[in-house]
């Protein structure tokens, strides 16, 4: 993938922190098209994760951990995301065969 000025400026936001997509408008000055695409490209090659929070817009997190073989955690006070060692989360057959992804939300150490 190409490291074009449009990825930059998203990656350089995230690298502050999760965002939602209207901040990321605001952030990258960027119009919500290119942003929208780009963060699609971004996810598809797994350095860049969608939160899905009920009541609330998704907010995108900078992946910073290695391999496709991790968990993350989202805490949702602070809104902190974190990259977990691999194998910190074990899935067991017949799903670990059918999952791609793994997402614990809850509060971090730092929120109880």
């Amino acid at each position: 993938m190409r490291c074009t000025q449009p990825r930059r400026c998203i990656l350089e936001a995230l690298m502050k922190g999760p965002k939602t997509h209207a901040e990321l408008l605001k952030a990258t000055k960027l119009d919500r098209i290119t942003v929208y695409r780009n963060l699609i490209a971004l996810q598809k090659i797994g350095l860049v994760y969608r939160v899905y929070l009920p009541g609330h817009d998704p907010v995108y997190v900078l992946c910073e951990g290695e391999g496709a073989e991790h968990a993350h955690f989202f805490c949702c006070q602070c809104r902190k995301g974190i990259c977990l060692p691999s194998g910190t989360v074990q899935i067991m057959e017949p799903w670990a065969s059918h999952t791609q992804r793994v997402l614990l939300v809850g509060q971090c150490m730092d929120c109880r």
